[in-house]
């Protein structure tokens, strides 16, 4: 823009000596024709030669040399830099370079949204067989645990049955508790004289058997029981009637070895029902808790064990360790 400019400003006789090179080699053609077309000779030097953008100085004559033109002439000549280059290349790449980036994004976004879509699908697959594992685990065990819950209560049931049997079986058995053990000895002998002692009669049928029983505790010092058989649980509830009347007319006292005609040390023994072992273990538990919580009574019926805090208390039936625990 500055070029055109500065040759606006040049004045018209200046601009009237301007003439192509190629203008000035023709040959200028008159009438005559023994005058021989003359041509004029280009200017020496290379001045007519020079296509350069710079503006050439005017002759030194030129009235418009003290003008202001003049002086815009004699600005430098127009220079093409690096920086100028530098910001024409950003023109032109600008739009193929946005082109490209927006391209190069696309793909990228595409090869990471495969990249991120086989992840997850391939974790998705791993988490699936983990957790169809997990619950195959889970279903396995719970149909073990299933069979354990349904193992224990068959075990329970056949267990209350068992207890059930043993107490029929045990109906018509009475139990003689820390009698002196001799050698030699005669049961028999020895439940008659019981039988003389507590005031009652039982007839030779009506006993099925008479024997010692093995200890529960094998490491225990006392003596093995003595187990007596009846022929009907009436015959064994008027022995045991017989023998409660006995120790209530003899309080602290009670039935002793002597009354038996054992020689040796006088100890105490007892007479009761004859129990399962489970049941001697939770009457010797049903013993202590009545001990500890001042419960004054603690007896056997028919095979169940009771216990009462007072005279005007209730009886309570103990069925089990769990329920003697509840209690307190």
């Amino acid at each position: 823009m500055s070029i055109l400019i500065q040759i606006a400003a040049l004045n018209k006789e200046y601009k009237s000596t301007w003439m192509c090179p190629f203008c000035i080699n023709v040959k200028r053609r008159v009438r005559s024709n023994d005058s021989a077309g003359s041509s004029t000779a280009p200017p020496p030097g290379d001045e007519l030669m020079n296509m350069s953008c710079d503006i050439p100085e005017p002759p030194a004559n030129s009235p418009s040399s003290d003008s202001a033109s003049s002086r815009i002439l004699l600005t430098p000549k127009y220079e093409v830099t690096m920086e100028k280059i530098s910001t024409l290349l950003d023109e032109k790449l600008s739009a193929s370079l946005t082109m490209f980036m927006e391209s190069f994004r696309k793909a990228i976004r595409e090869d990471v949204k495969d990249m991120v879509k086989s992840e997850i699908g391939s974790a998705i697959c791993n988490i699936k067989d983990e957790f169809s594992a997990t619950t195959d685990f889970i279903c396995a065990e719970q149909k073990t645990l299933q069979e354990r819950i349904d193992n224990a209560t068959e075990m329970n049931r056949l267990n209350n049955r068992l207890a059930g049997m043993e107490k029929i079986t045990r109906g018509c058995n009475i139990e003689l508790q820390a009698v002196p053990e001799r050698r030699n000895e005669n049961v028999l002998t020895l439940f008659r004289k019981l039988c003389d002692v507590v005031n009652v009669a039982v007839d030779d049928g009506q006993i099925s058997a008479c024997r010692r029983v093995a200890k529960q505790n094998t490491a225990s010092n006392r003596p093995r029981n003595i187990v007596v058989t009846f022929s009907s649980p009436r015959i064994r509830d008027m022995v045991l009637s017989a023998t409660h009347r006995y120790n209530k007319a003899h309080p602290g006292r009670g039935l002793v070895s002597s009354d038996l005609d054992i020689p040796g040390e006088t100890c105490r023994f007892y007479v009761t029902e004859h129990l399962s072992p489970e049941q001697k273990s939770l009457h010797a538990a049903a013993r202590k808790a009545a001990k500890d919580h001042s419960f004054k009574y603690v007896w056997i019926k028919n095979g169940q064990i009771y216990m009462r805090k007072d005279e005007s208390s209730g009886a309570i039936l103990v069925k089990t360790m769990e329920y003697l625990n509840k209690m307190y």
